[in-house]
């Protein structure tokens, strides 16, 4: 029996992406940048890395990993829930807008923004945002606990929108995506000790990232895999000489060179796809790395 024998349209992505002229459609092309794996990974890496002297949302070094590890988590859950449905996106999702007008030079990138591939349920976008924005409310300590909440319910909500407004997403992926966030983020908070056991995240991140390799072995599944290994096995290595919150400025400093490398090998595999046993190193030395920036970025200072 299939899920959604009948299919998953009922009519409201259809209604809001035909609505929207250009400029609305990039507009939330940006604004769904919230809930992309890229901009997941530096907001994490660089809580972890500035800790509590991190503007606004500085909290101690053990909590940020917490948060770090959960977008390492979502990427390796995602891949497993994708492949394991395979459901396609709404037609169109391929298709950017008109972009003639735009330098040719920021074209491809505008393109990434606004446009999606592959399996398209549940949301990638949404299950994601859900369990790193999400966990940052729980572990802050900006403001109250209820407007903490609602900081994270408005962006969950305006990047959920960002995928109709795309039209790259139906609204039960969307739905789902949220859900299975929230429920996986409730367990790996319980389960972290309120976010104060990062290492057990990690770990649920290299177990799911195995599962994605049971599913199907691609690019996506091994780099997954690789990066929860890297990033598991380097905490572990230097969790108990891992310093509790940065004592200087240039540690910092230090600590962010570390991380803009290892963003930059992450985007190299992306941009190349190298075979699989180099997607899988490159993919732990670059979660490996930034695990350890703050220790390396103290030792280099």
């Amino acid at each position: 029996m299939r899920l959604f024998p009948n299919g998953r349209s009922v009519g409201v992505t259809d209604a809001i992406h035909g609505a929207v002229e250009w400029p609305v459609v990039l507009l939330f092309g940006l604004v769904t940048q919230l809930g992309d794996g890229w901009f997941l990974f530096v907001l994490g890496g660089a809580l972890f890395v500035a800790g509590e002297a991190f503007p606004v949302l500085g909290i101690d070094r053990r909590r940020a990993l917490f948060v770090f590890g959960l977008a390492l988590t979502y990427v390796a859950v995602i891949g497993v829930l994708k492949g394991f449905f395979g459901l396609g996106r709404p037609p169109g999702a391929m298709e950017p807008p008109d972009l003639a007008w735009v330098p040719a030079a920021l074209a491809p990138l505008l393109e990434r923004f606004t446009t999606a591939e592959g399996p398209g349920f549940p949301s990638g976008h949404a299950l994601g945002t859900t369990m790193v924005w999400g966990g940052l409310a729980l572990v802050v300590e900006w403001g109250s606990a209820r407007q903490r909440a609602v900081g994270a319910a408005g962006v969950i909500a305006l990047v959920s929108l960002s995928r109709l407004v795309l039209g790259v997403h139906y609204l039960v992926d969307v739905v789902v995506g949220t859900a299975v966030g929230l429920v996986l983020l409730g367990a790996l908070y319980r389960s972290a000790d309120g976010g104060t056991e990062p290492g057990r995240v990690l770990g649920v991140a290299v177990v799911s990232g195995t599962v994605g390799l049971l599913t199907g072995v691609t690019f996506d599944s091994v780099a997954a895999t690789g990066g929860a290994v890297g990033g598991w096995v380097v905490w572990r290595a230097v969790a108990d000489s891992m310093p509790a919150h940065p004592t200087n400025r240039e540690e910092i400093l230090a600590g962010f060179a570390v991380l803009a490398g290892a963003g930059v090998l992450f985007g190299a595999l992306e941009a190349f796809e190298p075979p699989l046993v180099l997607a899988f190193a490159g993919a732990a030395l670059a979660a490996g790395g930034a695990v350890g920036a703050p220790l390396l970025g103290e030792r280099a200072v």
